[in-house]
């Protein structure tokens, strides 16, 4: 039987970093889980290139705190949910996965404020949450770049906002924006990109612990207003079509097998004339490439603008 969504659960995610799982697993996915949910930084400074490397096809994607989910299914102690914000054409309620059930809040204040209150957006790859407003001396965590939370009250360097738990908490204006300021700007979102520069790729990331290649562009077009597909081949279908000629810095750039004749494999996005600013592959990290030479040039797909 169909379910519209109005006989759909909804939650949101109540800690810094959740893994989606393709499959649920009792043990060693929970402790993974657990360890990258605590401290995510840590967990994923901790990962060699083997590790980095297992996580491939185990892993769906990877969602922020905040970010609001649909509840699918359960099983035991984990439940299967769909990111909303992060599209795809696989599941009309966003990229699915499986976590531990004890991931996922259920407070209704919280999600009655996403809808509609303004949110503050975390603009710089790491920000700390504040239980204090006067003192900034009550740290509740540390949250990522592009983490969205409802705004209560604005004052000239902080804004209070509510927490997925139904609680509150303080966020500087030094690093957070509000989203009905975000706009596209080619200049802005290649300085956004370049901060995370030396960043470890990490498959399914869509954080500062760690992105994978469409992950990336995925958050960098959040930044900018602008909702993508969650991944490369999906984001390949949106947008204008541009020529080689023509890219500018902000376009994305789509590489593809069989001599770009195949299927997409990779997205980066323009940073300057012939080079792209991308997450390569789990044995590399964030950097600059030139894309008109070498086997990026060979197994070049196309480009795509939006906004």
């Amino acid at each position: 039987m169909k379910q519209n969504s109005s006989q759909m659960v909804f939650g949101a995610i109540n800690v810094p970093l959740a893994i989606f799982w393709s499959e649920p697993e009792e043990q060693e996915y929970q402790k993974i889980s657990l360890s990258a949910a605590a401290n995510p930084m840590s967990w994923s400074e901790s990962l060699d290139a083997q590790q980095r490397l297992w996580l491939v096809e185990k892993v769906n994607t990877m969602a922020i705190f905040g970010e609001r989910v649909v509840i699918l299914d359960g099983q035991s102690n984990w439940l299967q949910v769909a990111a909303v914000a992060q599209r795809t054409k696989d599941n009309k309620w966003g990229q699915a996965g499986w976590v531990p059930a004890n991931q996922i809040s259920y407070n209704s204040t919280y999600l009655q404020e996403q809808h509609y209150l303004p949110e503050a957006v975390i603009s710089v790859p790491r920000a700390t949450l504040f239980q204090d407003m006067a003192c900034w001396t009550q740290p509740i965590s540390e949250l990522s770049f592009q983490v969205r939370l409802p705004i209560l009250m604005e004052r000239e360097y902080i804004f209070q906002v509510r927490l997925p738990d139904g609680g509150t908490g303080y966020l500087s204006r030094l690093e957070t924006k509000r989203a009905v300021d975000l706009f596209f700007s080619r200049e802005c979102i290649v300085a956004e990109a370049r901060q995370f520069l030396g960043l470890r790729y990490l498959w399914g990331g869509t954080s500062c612990y760690g992105f994978d290649c469409s992950g990336y562009t995925f958050r960098l077009y959040q930044s900018q207003g602008i909702s993508l597909y969650r991944n490369s081949r999906q984001q390949a279908q949106e947008g204008i079509p541009i020529e080689e000629e023509n890219i500018l810095p902000g376009d994305l750039l789509f590489f593809a097998s069989k001599g770009g004749k195949g299927e997409i494999h990779h997205v980066g996005m323009c940073s300057g004339k012939g080079i792209m600013i991308h997450a390569p592959q789990s044995r590399s990290a964030v950097k600059e490439s030139r894309f008109d030479v070498g086997h990026y040039q060979e197994e070049y797909w196309g480009a795509r603008r939006y906004g």
